[in-house]
């Protein structure tokens, strides 16, 4: 699965993490895409597309875990009749304690899938269903997927050399970002 390249996934939403954060007016920052926290242990990025969607993305030094809540998919126990702990346990199934701990309760029962990634991918799919793994398409495995992305969703066309080094580098300096985003207006 190409998504899960672990340097490219990080990269690329490092890069949509620095377009984002220079975007995004501080006084509407309810309206940020995606956020970052760092710690001495992890590198998290998180995604919530204010539709009821939702991605997050941890990496550590052993293992790449991805959990994502697709408001609108059948494993949503928010929606169900009745709730089914049973459902939420067997995506978890098999994910060491330490990395489960990562996440909070309140987050392990907003999943529809997970995926987590140490060397080997692991995802228990359960009832044939993915969970809504087309949550993944936040982590650009391209240039162009990445580039039509943001170009749609900020409505803007964005100057193609210094997009592509953000893509590929993960980062900017002040004056590029300026240069990049001159005539922006959020």
């Amino acid at each position: 699965m190409k998504h899960l390249d672990r340097d490219n996934m990080q990269k690329s939403l490092e890069a949509l993490y620095v377009l984002d954060d220079y975007l995004t007016d501080p006084s509407k920052d309810y309206l940020r895409l995606i956020r970052k926290k760092v710690t001495d242990f992890t590198s998290r990025y998180s995604i919530d597309n204010c539709a009821g969607d939702s991605l997050d993305v941890i990496f550590t030094e052993e293992v790449v875990l991805i959990k994502g809540f697709d408001h609108e998919n059948s494993l949503n126990q928010f929606a169900a009749d009745q709730w089914n702990q049973n459902i939420i346990d067997r995506i978890y199934e098999g994910i060491d304690e330490k990395w489960l701990n990562l996440l909070t309760l309140k987050e392990r029962e907003e999943t529809t899938f997970c995926i987590w990634y140490d060397g080997t991918i692991h995802q228990n799919n359960i009832e044939n269903n993915n969970g809504g793994t087309w949550l993944l398409g936040y982590t650009f495995d391209t240039y162009d997927r990445f580039k039509e992305f943001v170009t749609e969703y900020y409505s803007f066309e964005f100057d193609d050399k210094l997009l592509k080094k953000l893509y590929t580098d993960g980062s900017l300096s002040d004056r590029e970002l300026a240069e990049l985003a001159h005539e922006y207006r959020g």
